[in-house]
């Protein structure tokens, strides 16, 4: 039983220290230039380090540079000495800190990141089973498969990895995903489906919890409770980081909305109406911070924009009560026109083409308020815990308002309102304009609602514990409650949060986790025999061949588990003339001249032919890869339990 377990969890450890030295060190380097300290540093490592990764793949892309881990070092140096620059002659120095407390106070936070990091961690690797297994959907066909392609290519630039199923075209694909899972596989040596899995493992467990803990600390203060409760409650939530892992997967968005708050907490620092000695420091630090947050997904950018206006808002607010000059207060109309122009702008343009906008609402109006005050968010059981400490948030946010309280408000507003109006509005135009730019798709909105809730939540969680300590105190207990080590009594409020957390809607989002990744590759669109046969390729298919079959039952990801090159990368894609050919009528005419041009052309050799069912229903046009059994045009290579691997023989492709 040991044995079992090692044998399949040892391997996945250096794949995961790859995968962490990848998102962390770059950034962190970054970082200590710009003389980042404490959450600021940890929190910001990971979305530096993604920003490095974007910004060298495209820079390696121009300049023909293959992409490895060396344009990423190159450009971290160039980097980290321009920063150095910066600070050294234009920025401010941090101020002094003190430090009488701070062995406490690392414990207290590595007891915060503890809370996620575990809770998450343990949630995803039992969904995973095995971290040589993939998630069985739609969407990870492209993903899986564009991280061989980038290692194929060498080339992980956001303006190349979308000609994987479009070739000969310049079109923008969110790559940073793919970008750094290529360098994983390149570094550990380990196969693409378990790059992707350290990568959803770093960045949901270890990645979100500092993301959303830093930006909690600055919405409601630095004290140890928000912070432990941030961390706590980082997993308290289906709808993030879990959701995006299943639904999809969308890890381009999952990976940019895991970083955001890095950048909402910038903003809004930034944007602090009082003096605020580093505010220059503050905005170079968001400038670098969106090519990583925009690359990942420009729906996490997005997501940044809408929840950072309740700070543009308040700013607004504060510059109108403290300047009363009629020539300040045309100013502050006119800039407030003027964004209001901007947002509308920007909700034109980057929305998706309207064919891709098609996703209806999920239920009515009621309903879709209901689901936000249950924080059953995606139709998910109600998550008690979550719902009661958001609620208690807003109220003491709404008692004692500040500025920071009330952007946070703010937050929880846009996020409240953006969900409901995609989950539940009767107006079109409403979902469109609103909505339309993730694409009125339910679950990227209920994600993001996750993102503004957390804060509220932790928030809420200090204010109990505050008022239980002020009772006990009250009632004779003061000499227990000073005796309480702080460390053990935070400890002891992570556990609670975590334990109370884990209800039914947790337990039904692990369960969605553990089916799209199946069972020994047992799954929604792979049998046994289809998942081994896969895994088995590259013992029978050379490197330089070309292989064709039916997408729609799960041939395709052959390419992203075995590495040998497929003819339909993608469920959906721009599908050449030859490519046709091959796919509607090989079946019936494979020796025709036409068919031997057409597999000449593509380099198609081995065809691979799976009992299905299809994923989904699907317009067809595969019949001529399909149901191959005694036909003369092929010869058996291999087979297991409803799957098939051929090797064409006719056109001289057999000789």
């Amino acid at each position: 039983m040991v044995g079992s377990f090692l044998n399949v969890w040892l391997p996945f450890l250096p794949p995961l220290l790859v995968t962490a030295a990848i998102l962390f060190l770059p950034g962190f380097v970054l970082g200590l230039a710009l003389r980042l300290r404490g959450w600021w540093l940890a929190s910001a490592s990971a979305p530096l380090s993604v920003s490095l990764v974007v910004v060298a793949s495209m820079v390696g892309a121009w300049t023909s540079i293959p992409w490895t881990a060396l344009p990423l070092v190159s450009l971290t140096a160039v980097a980290v000495a321009a920063a150095w620059c910066w600070m050294r002659w234009i920025g401010t120095p941090a101020p002094a800190r003190r430090v009488s407390r701070e062995p406490r106070r690392t414990l207290v936070g590595i007891i915060a990141v503890a809370a996620g990091v575990v809770t998450i961690g343990l949630i995803v690797l039992r969904g995973m089973g095995d971290p040589a297994l993939i998630a069985q959907r739609y969407d990870n066909f492209f993903h899986i498969n564009a991280i061989q392609y980038v290692l194929d290519t060498a080339n992980g630039s956001p303006l190349w990895v979308g000609s994987m199923t479009d070739p000969g075209t310049l079109l923008f694909y969110p790559s940073a995903w793919h970008a750094v899972g290529a360098l994983i596989a390149q570094i550990s040596g380990c196969s693409v489906p378990m790059a992707s899995n350290a990568l959803v493992v770093v960045v949901a467990a270890v990645v979100w919890p500092l993301s959303i803990i830093l930006m909690s600390r600055v919405l409601f203060g630095g004290g140890m409770l928000v912070t432990v409760a941030a961390g706590a409650l980082a997993a308290s939530s289906p709808a993030f980081p879990f959701l995006p892992l299943h639904y999809g997967p969308l890890y381009p968005l999952f990976l940019g909305l895991a970083i955001a708050p890095v950048a909402i907490a910038t903003l809004v620092s930034a944007l602090r109406p009082q003096r605020l000695s580093r505010r220059h420091d503050l905005v170079l630090l968001l400038v670098l911070l969106v090519p990583g947050v925009a690359v990942a997904h420009p729906g996490a950018l997005l997501a940044v924009l809408a929840l950072g206006t309740p700070a543009v808002v308040m700013l607004g607010c504060w510059l109108w009560r403290h300047r009363s000059g009629r020539r300040e207060r045309l100013l502050i109309i006119g800039g407030a026109a003027g964004l209001v122009v901007v947002a509308m702008i920007v909700l034109r343009f980057l929305r998706p083409p309207a064919s891709q906008i098609y996703w209806p609402v999920t239920g009515s109006l009621p309903t879709a308020i209901g689901e936000v005050a249950a924080a059953a968010v995606y139709g998910y059981a109600m998550a008690y815990l979550l719902a009661a400490l958001v609620l208690i948030g807003v109220v003491g946010a709404l008692r004692r308002r500040t500025h920071a309280r009330m952007i946070a408000l703010g937050m929880g507003l846009v996020g409240a309102v953006l969900y409901v109006v995609v989950a539940g509005s009767p107006f079109e135009v409403l979902r469109t304009w609103l909505t339309g730019p993730w694409y009125n798709n339910a679950p990227r909105l209920a994600s993001i609602w996750t993102l503004a809730a957390v804060p509220l939540a932790a928030s809420g969680a200090a204010l109990v514990v505050r008022w239980l300590m002020r009772n006990m105190r009250s009632s004779g207990l003061r000499a227990v409650t000073r005796r309480i080590p702080v460390t053990a009594g935070v400890s002891v409020l992570a556990i609670g949060l975590v334990v109370l957390s884990q209800t039914s809607a947790m337990r039904q989002a692990a369960a969605d986790l553990h089916y799209v990744y199946g069972e020994d590759g047992v799954g929604p669109i792979l049998s046994a025999g289809e998942y081994k046969l896969l895994d088995e390729l590259d013992e029978y298919v050379p490197e330089d061949a070309v292989i064709a079959g039916d997408p729609w039952t799960g041939t395709s990801f052959a390419y992203g588990i075995s590495g040998r090159k497929v003819l339909m990368p993608h469920l959906l894609m721009h599908e050449t003339k030859a490519a046709r050919v091959i796919n509607e009528t090989f079946a019936q005419d494979g020796d025709e001249p036409e068919v031997c041009q057409a597999l000449k052309k593509t380099g198609v050799s081995y065809i691979l032919d799976f009992d299905g069912p299809d994923l989904m229903p699907n317009d067809g046009g595969f019949d001529g890869v399909t149901d191959l059994k005694g036909s003369p045009f092929v010869e058996l290579v291999t087979s297991e339990p409803g799957a098939r691997l051929y090797k064409i023989t006719t056109c001289e492709l057999g000789r």
